[in-house]
């Protein structure tokens, strides 16, 4: 139960995400920072891997936006209105892959598999299999889980990818899948949070 609120908020928030303005993203990203350093979360870490998307927003933006001029040479001229959406585009960007970080933080992978499986479930009657399904996803996961700790380089990546596929020794953990099967209080999750996307839209 606990797992399914933090979900339902986490996904409450990333849609929420994208209404606001600036100065409410400032405070979503200082709770972020405080609950970063309370849970001694990777909060740099996630920044520093996106610092060049973040860079090409401010770039992109300042420029290409129309509005007040802030600073002018050459052809080059930066407009508050575009350095507005800038920060505050970066500044979504950033609460999103932070929401994403606590919430893998906070709940288990076997829950993001059963969601994930949930979801598709109604699928069933269109001819999916969920046996198959589900052990795809636990394989996907467990190999993600795998080749997060492995180093390599990009100048060598098809090599190493290579080098597993062709590897027969197993890397795979869950020897035993348990069956999925969504509940009644599933749906009211899933209706519940596509109520809030849609009454989040009219704000």
């Amino acid at each position: 139960m606990l797992h399914s609120l933090l979900f339902f908020f986490g996904l409450v928030l990333l849609v929420f995400l994208s209404r606001v303005d600036l100065t409410v993203n400032l405070i979503i990203f200082g709770s972020f920072l405080s609950a970063s350093i309370f849970l001694n979360l990777p909060f740099l870490s996630v920044v520093r891997k996106i610092r060049y998307f973040i860079f090409a927003l401010l770039i992109i933006y300042s420029l290409s936006t129309p509005g007040e001029i802030l600073f002018y040479y050459s052809f080059i001229s930066v407009t508050y209105e575009g350095f507005y959406l800038g920060v505050n585009n970066s500044l979504r960007i950033i609460n999103t892959f932070l929401t994403i970080m606590l919430l893998m933080k906070l709940i288990p992978r076997k829950f993001f598999i059963n969601f994930i499986i949930k979801i598709c479930y109604p699928l069933k009657y269109f001819g999916l299999s969920i046996d198959n399904l589900t052990s795809r996803i636990f394989l996907t996961f467990d190999y993600l889980d795998f080749y997060k700790n492995y180093s390599f380089k990009f100048s060598n990546f098809i090599e190493v990818i290579n080098s597993h596929l062709t590897n027969k020794s197993p890397i795979v953990k869950v020897k035993k899948l348990s069956k999925v099967i969504p509940s009644t209080t599933d749906y009211y999750w899933i209706v519940g949070f596509f109520s809030s996307f849609i009454l989040i839209q009219f704000i």
